[in-house]
């Protein structure tokens, strides 16, 4: 029934409500698993999950989406670089004295 008004058993109409935006949803879920994370690595998760939500739906100008996940993908590389050097000062055997 297009256009036919809600009401309530007293006949009184129901304030009409506006459906949340896709950007509200989905930072709104973002923050509730970012809040949820409990180490650095479930946060990461979860905000590549919402990037990845993102770039996965058809963008207006597709030229400046493929330069911001370009961007984001060297951003990626670089910080997992400066991890693995992290990674590659730890000793091998940390039980060992170092001679």
């Amino acid at each position: 029934m297009s256009g036919h008004r809600r009401t309530l058993a007293n006949g009184a109409a129901l304030p009409l409500t506006q459906r949340k935006s896709r950007l509200a949803r989905r930072r709104a879920s973002l923050a509730a698993r970012y809040a949820a994370a409990a180490t650095p690595i479930e946060r990461a998760h979860a905000a590549w999950a919402y990037l990845l939500g993102a770039a996965a739906r058809r963008q207006p100008d597709q030229r400046v989406a493929d330069e911001l996940l370009d961007d984001v993908a060297r951003t990626l590389i670089r910080v997992g670089d400066q991890l693995l050097q992290l990674q590659a000062r730890e000793p091998l055997h940390p039980d060992r004295r170092q001679s």
